[in-house]
């Protein structure tokens, strides 16, 4: 995906939402708006934008200080996800097809973004999902290739979703496949790290792998030698959230063995999927619409 002009917005929003979490003072937060403005004229429009957001959000931090703003936040939210723990593997054991539910309840944590908002009801977005369809589809064609496949990488996208993940790598290691999942190598926003990981308890199913960057997304000339062999050696791979589309949406690096799975937050993204603000989809690189 190219920048539009709706996301230059879309970055100073996420700024705004960085100095909320950071506890960064109210008055102060317009002359750290202002002062990014050279940044925001100088991105390369030909990025992503995942890729411009993480050059403003890193020069932000930087100003701000250099620590995690949203850590007290992430750890809320692995918090909160991993007491809905027992009771999702419950209905994953229960399910008629246990591999859909999991996929579905992988989906559940991306629709409420745990750690970037307060005002989210983690029950109902479980609940919404579960009665919702996938606007776009591809399942039945993910299963047919997990039939033959021994092993899929899973790249994560935020955190608290990162529990739910947790369901989809032990529902798909019980199938026999061998997951690999992968995490931030540092922190931005409140995408999941490998101190993420451990708080899931994710790290004690499958083998968790740094991107050694911390830009949102996955861009390959920032990613570790290791994490783009693992995503080569991948025979499947699940990519979570709007910035891991973004950046790998269309790229051979993602090839037709990626599969994205993500609620559409925005409009941009949403037109370029071909479905409606806010539907959820699992749709695999390359198919059409």
């Amino acid at each position: 995906m190219k920048v539009t002009a709706e996301c230059i917005p879309c970055y100073l929003n996420q700024c705004l939402n960085t100095m909320e979490k950071g506890g960064w003072p109210q008055e102060k937060r317009e002359d750290l708006l202002i002062g990014l403005l050279p940044v925001l004229a100088g991105l390369d429009r030909a990025c992503t934008p995942a890729e411009n957001s993480s050059i403003v959000l890193h020069q932000l931090v930087e100003m701000m200080g250099g620590d995690d703003p949203f850590k007290q936040a992430k750890d809320e939210s692995n918090r909160q996800a991993l007491q809905f723990l027992d009771r999702l593997r419950e209905m994953v054991h229960l399910a008629r097809d246990p591999l859909k539910q999991a996929v579905r309840f992988s989906v559940a944590g991306n629709v409420v973004d745990m750690g970037l908002f307060d005002d989210y009801d983690l029950g109902a977005a479980v609940g919404d999902v579960i009665k919702t369809d996938f606007a776009r589809d591809d399942f039945d064609g993910f299963r047919d290739m997990l039939d033959d496949a021994k092993k899929v990488l899973i790249i994560g996208d935020n955190s608290g979703e990162i529990v739910f993940d947790r369901i989809l790598a032990e529902t798909l290691e019980a199938a026999g496949v061998e997951v690999v999942y992968g995490v931030k190598g540092s922190f931005i926003l409140n995408d999941a790290t490998d101190d993420d990981a451990r708080q899931a308890g994710i790290n004690a199913v499958c083998t968790v792998v740094s991107n050694g960057n911390n830009y949102l997304g996955t861009i390959e000339e920032k990613c570790s030698g290791q994490f783009l062999s693992e995503i080569w050696q991948a025979d499947l791979v699940i990519s979570k959230g709007q910035a891991n589309y973004e950046s790998l949406e269309g790229t051979a690096l993602a090839g037709d063995k990626t599969y994205f799975l993500l609620k559409a937050k925005c409009p941009v993204v949403a037109a370029h999927l071909g479905v409606n603000y806010g539907d959820v989809v699992f749709v695999r690189n390359g198919s059409p619409e």
